[in-house]
């Protein structure tokens, strides 16, 4: 287990351990929480430079 920020840790790791292809949910939060605290994984698909499947 890794502590930290989700987007920069495992924006980290994907680059460390050069990883291919990243899969990951796409949890639905309420729109205010969306609003307030942004979405982790639209941070991460905007700052990752390699595929991505998501599933919710």
């Amino acid at each position: 287990m890794i502590h930290g920020e989700p987007e920069k840790i495992i924006g980290s790791y994907l680059e460390t351990q050069e990883i291919d292809l990243l899969i990951m949910g796409a949890y639905g939060h309420s729109r205010i929480r969306h609003l307030a605290i942004g979405s982790t994984t639209a941070q991460i698909l905007g700052s990752s430079h390699i595929p991505a499947l998501l599933f919710r």
